[in-house]
């Protein structure tokens, strides 16, 4: 018998078949050819002539038909089992993918719900991944980031201090293990810069030392930085910002080496640094503080953080070490200043992102975490109430010889493509998301250089986390669907599917129900917190003042005496302004910026080293200050016309001042001695105390009154004082544009700033506007966290209604009345609910130790917010099974048992 083989692998050559789908087309082939061939034999065909023959008629069209036809009819049966697969993954894949993306279309309201369910958890995630990737995980964009570090002086009470800027220069010169360190000025402060048309322009503006730009490795643009001869030089020098050069100078590199006018004063503008460089401040200049030369009572002044540059391999824990030797040196050799102070070393992005912000990031992530796996679970119960009904179809394909495991797979794979398609709209709403987000943020929240972006860090994110629930919501309904053995689903009657699964899906609703108790008594302890701040007695009236910061040229008013005239001039034409109250001056606003500190004495009492000495905020203030604010006198009396300069030095003080450091003690006639630094050769004034005022709340959150010293302007002038008028009528935004021209009528010649114009009530908003943000946040997502229950809730109930339907009317048909079914469905949901609320509530108890951090005037296990929580989920669980009870309870019965 000839071998037909290698002619028939030749001739299908060009169909590119698999190896064993050709053997087999082969084998049937020679068989064809092979009875072909003794046909011929026996008719009396030479052996040549009877291969030839049959061959040739192989290749004839009509034969060849006839022969693949079994052939042909066995592959598409094949192809169209829904049991075995083809023997190649990718091909099963697209198999999958396609037949996945069939039975969507045949059911687009289920598709749709899922998809929106996912998009939400996956877009809220993408957006609040962003925040925690810019804050916590993405580097800092400098120049080897891992080796900077923030250093900062500590003390028996202050675990993280300011800086001495003398310790700062020697920190770096004893230093084994920093290359070299460098210090700034955190606060961000302004000067008017003189433009060519005599206009006036307020620019932000920070003090740095020479080399802070070189340790944070920062290169210019154009230009230099800093240098140590420029210090030793004492110039008056500037770097500017790559977008404030654009926006004043055009880009014009010729800028360099040229001199602007700042404050009256000209400075050298040595070069252009790029944005990344506001990570230490949002500022559009950076001013050089020279320290050269600077006198010994410069180490008691600690208002200057430090950064240093590790060298290679050295590491944090040595660092450390070697700064409180360092320390310790210091301490002998200054002991007046330095005695019991010691430095600590932290890695500069923990320090720039700070304990607040890296605790909203962690809190905002794991809330919208909990809101995803709501998600989950919700389309977990829509695909398990899905596979429940398509029961009968899996066994099917299960009879016709698919495995378990193809089931699984084909069951993943419509999870996964309603993943995908989840996460393409959640990416698309994460990006809106983010695009609004800077209108949303409070300012001063993010650090300067931290920026949020969508970028593939984020879409990374969103697909990993895409296919995770995607796997995780399609576990449950695989390993439902493929629990039964295909007789027992093909013979199960509709009944019988009630139970199949719904265990399941109940504890799926009740980790809903206890993931949203959770986020609702966060939400809660936020609200609360806010509701505190905001309602907390101040001891000032806010309403209807009007606040903005008046900075003269500082060569426009050089005598105490023209500067306290230009005061007046501008108070006296204010106050001839019709609705005008009251006109005051403050060198800080409560609940505005930090105010600066001013160390004391207390006449008569024992002496302090001048290490302990204590400090208190120092405001100056005008004599109409208490009275504008409305702020009480306790004893005492304010300041009046007489307390001027060449008068007796004098203060008020606040209650907690007293309460503090003048026990037993009476405040009135009580005098003490007030100096700028804790150095001792700081000057000092003696000052009596006149009056004790009223505690004032300095910050939003202050667990603990702070001391206040007040001192009258007219006795230490400042240049940058911020301008308080108050109205008469209550609407203090409309004295906006009198105001504006009463100071321009003194100022002709306009060099002086007016900026941060804003009410006072504006100015307590902003300061709470964290714990706002914070609460609105968490609140949002917590409500929808509950509706996403509570939709859970509905659909569990709805298919348990649709699903019994028969076993209703049997009851009702036994005798059962519509309030008896009513009772049913209502008992079977209050058990999930007051499961899922018990298991919540524990959970909660156990987070909240979590939360104490971020609150205020509430305690962390709060009754109150307890209650809240249960009215309002009891209210939510009343409005989800309204529907199907009374659904339930109106069945007729020869309806239903018909159904």
């Amino acid at each position: 018998m000839p071998d037909w083989t290698q002619h028939l692998r030749q001739r299908l050559a060009h169909l590119n078949l698999r190896g064993e789908r050709e053997a087999d087309i082969v084998e049937e082939l020679s068989q064809h050819l092979d009875e072909r061939y003794e046909e011929l034999r026996r008719r009396g065909s030479s052996e040549p002539d009877a291969c030839r023959i049959a061959l040739d008629e192989l290749v004839d069209p009509d034969t060849l038909v006839q022969h693949l036809q079994p052939l042909r009819q066995a592959r598409v049966a094949d192809t169209q089992a829904p049991g075995r697969g083809s023997g190649s993954i990718l091909a099963d894949l697209w198999a999958d993918l396609r037949y996945a993306a069939r039975t969507l279309r045949m059911q687009p309201g289920f598709a749709a719900v899922a998809i929106l369910t996912l998009a939400l958890g996956i877009g809220a995630n993408s957006a609040i991944f962003a925040l925690a990737d810019a804050t916590l995980l993405r580097p800092l964009p400098l120049r080897e980031p891992e080796r900077l570090a923030m250093l900062w002086e500590t003390a028996p009470t202050t675990p993280r201090g300011g800086v001495s800027p003398l310790n700062a220069i020697d920190w770096a010169a004893r230093s084994d293990t920093f290359e070299d360190i460098a210090a700034y000025i955190p606060d961000v402060g302004g000067m008017v810069m003189a433009g060519a048309d005599g206009t006036a322009e307020t620019v932000p503006r920070q003090w740095v030392t020479a080399g802070v730009f070189d340790v944070l490795g920062i290169d210019a643009i154009v230009g230099r930085t800093f240098r140590h001869e420029d210090d030793i030089a004492k110039r008056n020098a500037v770097v500017m910002t790559e977008s404030f050069w654009h926006s004043r100078f055009q880009g014009d590199p010729a800028i360099v080496g040229t001199q602007v006018r700042l404050d009256g004063d000209l400075f050298t503008v040595l070069g252009v640094v790029p944005d990344s460089a506001q990570l230490i401040g949002r500022s559009s200049l950076w001013g050089l503080l020279s320290m050269h030369d600077a006198p010994p009572r410069a180490r008691a002044a600690r208002f200057m953080r430090a950064v240093g540059r590790l060298t290679p391999g050295a590491t944090l824990e040595a660092a450390a070490a070697d700064m409180n030797a360092v320390a310790e040196g210091l301490a002998r050799d200054y002991p007046d200043t330095n005695r019991g102070r010691g430095v600590a070393v932290e890695p500069l992005q923990q320090a720039m992102v700070g304990s607040d912000l890296r605790h909203t990031a962690l809190l905002f992530l794991g809330v919208v975490g909990f809101v995803l796996l709501i998600c989950c679970a919700n389309v977990a119960n829509l695909l398990l109430a899905r596979a429940t009904v398509r029961s009968r179809e899996l066994a099917i394909r299960a009879a016709l010889g698919a495995n378990r495991w193809r089931v699984v797979r084909q069951i993943l794979t419509e999870s996964l493509l309603l993943a995908a398609l989840g996460c393409a709209l959640g990416l698309a709403l994460g990006a809106a998301i983010l695009r609004v987000a800077p209108a949303l943020i409070p300012d001063g929240l993010l650090p300067g250089a931290v920026t949020l972006a969508f970028d593939l860090r984020v879409v990374g994110f969103c697909i990993v986390a895409a296919l995770g629930v995607g796997v995780l919501f399609g576990l449950a309904p695989a390993w439902q669907a493929t629990r039964l053995s295909p007789a027992q689903a093909i013979g199960a009657e509709t009944r019988g599917t009630t139970g199949r699964g719904g265990r399941l899906r109940g504890l799926l609703v009740v980790a809903e129900v206890a993931v949203a108790v959770v986020l609702l008594f966060g939400a809660g302890l936020l609200l609360r917190t806010l509701l505190a701040v905001e309602t907390a007695d101040r001891g000032y009236r806010a309403d209807g003042a009007l606040t903005m910061l008046v900075d003269p040229l500082g060569d426009r008013y050089p005598t105490t005496d023209s500067l306290l005239q230009f005061f007046d001039d501008i108070e006296r034409e204010i106050s001839a302004i019709h609705d005008v109250r009251e006109v005051a001056w403050s060198s800080s606003l409560p609940l505005g910026e930090a105010a600066g500190q001013s160390f004391f004495e207390v006449e008569g009492a024992p002496p302090i080293p001048a290490s302990e000495r204590p400090a208190a905020d120092y405001q100056v203030v005008s004599a109409s200050y208490f009275s504008a604010l409305e702020v009480a006198m306790r004893s005492g009396r304010a300041f009046d016309a007489g307390d001027r300069s060449g008068s007796v030095p004098v203060v008020i003080v606040n209650e907690a001042f007293v309460q503090t450091h003048l026990q037993g003690i009476a405040p009135v006639g009580t005098r003490i001695a007030v100096r700028a630094s804790s150095d001792a050769d700081a000057d000092v004034v003696l000052r009596e105390i006149i009056g004790v005022a009223e505690q004032v709340t300095s910050r939003a959150t202050e667990t603990q009154a702070t001391p206040q010293m007040y001192v009258p302007l007219t006795q230490d002038p400042s240049d940058d004082m911020y301008l308080i008028v108050r109205s008469v009528a209550g609407r203090p935004e409309a004295l906006t544009n009198p105001v504006r021209a009463a100071i321009a009528s003194v100022d002709r010649e306009q060099l002086v700033s007016v900026r941060d114009v804003m009410t006072l009530a504006d100015v307590a908003w902003e300061a709470t506007s964290r714990h706002r943000f914070r609460a609105v946040l968490v609140g949002t997502f917590a409500a929808l966290a509950l509706l996403l229950a509570m939709v859970g809730v509905f659909g569990i109930l709805a298919y348990s209604v649709q699903q019994r339907t028969r076993d209703y009317g049997v009851r009702m048909a036994l005798g059962a009345t519509a309030n008896d079914v009513l009772r049913l469905v209502v008992r079977g949901a209050a058990g999930l609910i007051a499961t899922g609320t018990a298991v919540g509530f524990a959970c909660a108890m156990l987070m909240s130790r979590w939360l104490e951090s971020a609150l205020y005037g509430v305690e962390a296990l709060d009754p109150l917010t307890f209650a809240g929580v249960v009215l309002l989920l009891a209210l939510a669980a009343a409005l989800s099974t309204l529907g199907p009870a009374w659904r339930a309870a109106r069945l007729h019965p020869d309806v239903a048992l018909r159904g």
